[in-house]
């Protein structure tokens, strides 16, 4: 009788996945830790949480029903911290908790995702390296924003529709109304990630024919908009809309308007010039606040490989169709104005069709070839996770002197001496608009639609909607008041100056700090208080 041969163990063993999955908790905890970082635009969020858990109503300035946030999760979440904990930083470590928890199981969908598609070990962690250690996954899933649950259902997304067994519709309409619950713009990114996986599935007849494919994603797409359909309708008949007003007021924003001359000229700039996608693997805004120079090239090189990387025939399918969606995420991002924190999922898409599309020429070169690549693949991760760790050092100087040894105190300050119906013209609206808990006229008008209404009406900047509105308070920096000619206009005249936060000379005296003109953007304020009979006292 002939032995029947061992099975051999699999590539991605148990050990892995329990690895990857604490890794992947474990990295946003530690960068909270480590930075103590709470983002900006989470205390926009936070005061409407705030404002519900006591039951004030979803809303950023009570009274006023207007739909300041974008993420329905990211809001509730934090609500519900709150009432769990009774505390602020309860609250914002409920969410970090999440958040992490959430990554963790990325990672986990990552991994399956490896073991279905015959990855090896090094392939999976260049994967991870890449799409959850980057340090803007990791920094906007611990500093209060919503990318680990962003990230987490788009991995749940691309792993039901290219998991070997066929798509399963229950799990795909999960997946489509997590993407929507976490983001009301995400049916860009899963219209991208299906419309790629329909053009590169395979054709088989064993395995989801065209009909059965397309009655299964039908269900997928019934299911899911049911799902999201309760918070529509609610946003609906409580703010009179369902758009959030954060999006209404940054599209005023938008680099040239959504037209079909720009999308279509879209990939061609993203192959020759420098575009939004650019920030698919650098820090937080990298581009123009002075990291190293080599870093930004490599980010742009592994961006654009990414982007046009579908073009390679032997490439696997599901590394193609990520090649296409990082692609069409960045035709997306050509129409907008991107924020760092938007990239997570495309970040995380990139990287499985860099090891996807890496794997498959490890495996076509000679021995010799092969091991370079593999030896450039351990460098580019390497300096991913060095990337991380110089911008967890970044964000605790950026906490540390310039959130709350400026605008916090800033809004501190204001509360004190400001009346409770005076009304406080900035642009940063986020920790000087939830300490000062005062009525907010922020540009663009993320929390006050009359500020927004008067930017997309016509131009006239900083000093037409000061002119129109008369607000109480101006909190600006040095720049804004040159460049939108305050001074010589005689616009202040109308204003005296009470106060000025300058933490450069803190700045200055860091000899090691990445990013140090992020820090220098927000490092100085002037705050002036409207003439009136009562004032200057």
């Amino acid at each position: 009788m002939n032995a029947v041969p061992p099975v051999p163990p699999p590539v991605i063993g148990r050990r892995t996945w329990a690895a990857a999955a604490l890794g992947a908790l474990a990295a946003p905890l530690l960068f909270a830790l480590a930075s103590r970082e709470v983002w900006e635009d989470y205390f926009i969020t936070y005061r409407s949480s705030r404002h519900l858990a006591g039951g004030h109503g979803l809303v950023y300035q009570v009274g006023e029903a207007v739909h300041t946030f974008t993420s329905p999760l990211g809001v509730l979440l934090p609500a519900l911290g709150y009432v769990f904990t009774g505390s602020d930083g309860g609250a914002l470590w409920f969410l970090r908790i999440v958040s992490a928890l959430a990554l963790a199981g990325t990672a986990l969908l990552v991994a399956n995702h490896a073991r279905d598609h015959g990855w090896k070990r090094t392939t999976l962690w260049f994967a991870l390296c890449l799409g959850l250690f980057e340090a803007k996954v990791v920094a906007f899933s611990a500093n209060g924003m919503e990318t680990g649950l962003l990230v987490f259902f788009a991995a749940l997304t691309w792993h039901e529709l290219t998991r070997p067994g066929g798509l399963r519709w229950r799990g795909l309409a999960l997946a489509y109304a997590g993407l929507m619950w976490t983001r009301p713009d995400a049916f860009v990114l899963a219209g991208a990630m299906t419309g790629a996986w329909w053009l590169f599935r395979p054709r088989t007849d064993t395995v989801d024919s065209a009909r059965t494919w397309w009655l299964r994603l039908g269900g997928a797409l019934l299911l899911g908009a049911a799902l999201y359909l309760p918070w529509i309708l609610w946003a609906w008949q409580y703010y009179g809309s369902p758009v959030p007003q954060t999006i209404i007021a940054k599209s005023a924003l938008t680099p040239g308007g959504l037209n079909i001359g720009r999308i279509l000229a879209a990939p061609f700039g993203i192959l020759v010039q420098n575009t939004a996608l650019d920030g698919l693997f650098t820090p937080i805004y990298a581009t123009t606040t002075g990291w190293p120079l080599p870093l930004l090239i490599a980010g742009r090189v592994l961006a654009r490989i990414a982007a046009f990387l579908w073009l390679v025939p032997f490439v696997p399918r599901p590394a193609r169709a990520a090649s296409l969606t990082v692609l069409l995420g960045g035709i997306y991002f050509h129409q907008i104005m991107p924020y760092p924190w938007y990239f997570a999922p495309w970040t995380l898409l990139g990287a499985l069709a860099l090891a996807g599309g890496g794997r498959a020429m490890v495996d076509r070169l000679p021995a010799a070839g092969a091991r370079g690549l593999c030896l450039l693949a351990a460098i580019i991760a390497g300096g991913c996770l060095l990337v991380t760790v110089a911008q967890t050092y970044a964000a605790r100087q950026q906490q540390r002197i310039i959130e709350e040894g400026g605008r916090q105190q800033i809004g501190l300050w204001l509360k004190e001496h400001a009346r409770p119906t005076d009304r406080v013209f900035l642009e940063p609206i986020g920790y000087i608009g939830y300490y000062s808990q005062l009525k907010i006229l922020d540009f663009p008008g993320l929390c006050a639609p009359e500020v927004s209404r008067i930017v997309r009406s016509g131009p006239g900047g900083y000093a037409r909607i000061i002119t129109t509105l008369q607000p109480d308070w101006l909190v600006l920096r040095p720049y804004e008041i040159e460049s939108q000619n305050l001074l010589n206009s005689g616009i202040l005249n109308a204003y005296v100056g009470v106060g000025h936060w300058d933490q450069r000379a803190e700045i200055d005296a860091l000899n090691f700090l990445p990013g140090r003109n992020w820090l220098v953007f927000d490092a100085e304020f002037y705050v002036f208080r409207r003439r009136t009979a009562d004032w200057p006292k």
